[in-house]
């Protein structure tokens, strides 16, 4: 025993006096205090299993669109390479109907005429903070015959869409124009049929046209470019042009992975009239965000050539290749519907279930449908026979993998139509009624399946990943109510031990202060504090 003089308050030491309490004691507390941090620690680990989606965060956080990282030349050359299938509708009673001989135009769907497209992005530049990327796109193609139905060289009549969007474009000039521009195209330049006989790959991907020959020179001549020397309907896709486009690459923020933000680097469009229909926004295909996926969420798609965003709704699950399980979102059925919106141009509003695309086309009286005017008003089709509308045939949808929010498939399906428009003074076009619109083709594009190495990425985010987070968040659990359960235990034992130590320093009061009266005893550190009497 040790006293110390402060005053008149002495201070005494009792550890020689108890020392197997004094190490019960602080293992007691060691132990306590070991256990309390494995809880702490495990109640942690816990909650990041249950409340948050860690694992697929980090996946997707590698799929974002880094320079040198592993999936950036996959991104910049993609290994899946669609199938694109075109629809050619043949008009087969164009002289009977032109002399009145038949009231309806029979119309005839010939192909499909497949090519595969192989895609590579060019002049891929990246913002100084890696939050963009902006791109463009070249784009080949190879005749697949073994998924065509005929041949490249097949004959087709179709209607003439040189001529048809000439007049169009130039209805409201003044009648001296017109009448001169009528005598130019009948006199020298002998073009005024309303039908054209071509082979199907030329009607595809470029033809000879009197027409268009003239107007490529003009536009050389005001030095304008022109992304295509032939007319065709796929040969602007095919052309290569120094169109580029902006999307978000995911990084700090993997929500907005793959969202359009800029065309040709603006972003906003000048198309419509209200600013609403002008925004540039929705997904650029590859992917949706995750957190948002529901059966009642509405998804958005970027579409350039439309200069739109497409709605998606909820159809159902089905299998992607067999084993993993994706949500199935179908074009909205009346996604063509205009009527009430701001993507009206001034002239009105297409009838139910078209989309005039004269606003985003040069004014050329192109008009976007489902195959085969499905969803579209009935009046549409009643001036032709052989149109079939097929839901399962002629839908767009889109797969999507529901914890990634990755795109596993898509097929998207989309007619082109084009709408008389004559002119006041001129009779070319006299075999159509005004305002008929004119199917030309629908077009298909699809991925078969996905490669190997990508495919493998989907199921082990779909499947072994899914059985880790499982066997983790059921295994941390049971070893976090195990530590509370030992620290529950061991911290009744220390409470105990405090109190027997408690009671053996009031029972040794007398002993350790001999003739002097205690004040307070500190049962932490052992020692007595007194007050001398």
């Amino acid at each position: 025993m040790e006293a110390k003089h402060n005053g008149t308050t002495l201070v005494l030491k009792m550890k020689d006096y108890c020392p197997s309490n004094e190490c019960s004691l602080a293992k007691g507390i060691v132990v306590c205090t070991l256990l309390s941090l494995l809880f702490i620690g495990s109640f942690s680990g816990a909650c990041l299993m249950w409340f948050t989606e860690i694992y697929y965060d980090e996946i997707i956080n590698q799929l974002t669109i880094r320079d040198g990282s592993d999936v950036y030349e996959a991104w910049r050359k993609p290994p899946v390479k669609p199938l694109i299938c075109v629809h050619v509708f043949n008009y087969t009673n164009f002289e009977e109907y032109a002399k009145k001989i038949d009231k309806k135009l029979k119309i005839e769907e010939v192909g499909p005429y497949c090519y595969r497209e192989t895609l590579e992005k060019k002049n891929v530049t990246f913002s100084e903070d890696g939050k963009k990327v902006t791109y463009g796109d070249t784009r080949k193609h190879k005749f697949e015959p073994s998924h065509s139905k005929g041949s490249k060289d097949d004959i087709l009549v179709v209607p003439n869409l040189a001529l048809i969007g000439t007049i169009a474009v130039t209805k409201d000039m003044n009648r001296f124009s017109q009448i001169a521009l009528s005598y130019f195209l009948r006199s020298l330049l002998r073009y005024s049929n309303s039908m054209i006989t071509v082979k199907a790959h030329d009607f595809i991907f470029g033809y000879d046209d009197k027409l268009v020959e003239l107007g490529l020179y003009v536009a050389k001549l005001l030095q304008r470019d022109v992304p295509f020397e032939k007319l065709g309907i796929l040969s602007q896709r095919a052309a290569d042009t120094d169109d580029t486009i902006t999307v978000l690459t995911g990084t700090n923020d993997i929500e907005n992975i793959g969202i359009v933000s800029e065309i040709n680097g603006e972003d906003r469009l000048y198309v419509w009239p209200e600013e609403e229909c002008n925004r540039i926004d929705g997904s650029d295909g590859a992917f949706f965000p995750r957190h948002t996926l529901n059966n009642n969420v509405t998804l958005y798609l970027f579409h350039n050539n439309m200069c739109r965003r497409m709605p998606f709704v909820y159809d159902k699950e089905v299998l992607f290749q067999g084993d993993v399980t994706a949500m199935r979102f179908h074009a909205a059925p009346d996604v063509y519907n205009t009527n009430g919106t701001c993507y009206c141009p001034e002239s009105g509003c297409a009838p139910y279930g078209l989309f005039d695309l004269s606003p985003c086309s040069e004014g050329i009286p192109l008009l976007v449908s489902f195959p085969h005017f499905l969803n579209a008003d009935p009046s549409i089709s009643e001036p032709f026979e052989g149109l079939h509308p097929d839901s399962e045939k002629h839908e767009f949808y889109i797969d999507i993998q529901r914890l990634l929010g990755f795109t596993l498939g898509t097929v998207s399906r989309l007619q082109m139509n084009m709408r008389i428009e004559k002119s006041k003074y001129t009779n070319l076009l006299k075999e159509f009624p005004n305002n008929l619109i004119l199917p030309l083709f629908w077009i298909q594009v699809s991925a078969e399946e996905m490669p190997p190495e990508l495919y493998n990425i989907i199921y082990h985010s779909t499947f072994t990943v899914k059985r880790m987070q499982v066997v983790l968040r059921w295994g941390l659990l049971l070893f976090t109510l195990l530590l509370l359960y030992f620290l529950v235990v061991y911290s009744r034992l220390l409470i105990g031990t405090i109190k027997r130590k408690t009671e053996e320093l009031k029972d040794k009061k007398s002993t350790c202060c001999q003739e002097m009266l205690p004040k307070h005893i500190d049962i932490k550190t052992g020692t007595c504090e007194i007050s001398r009497v």
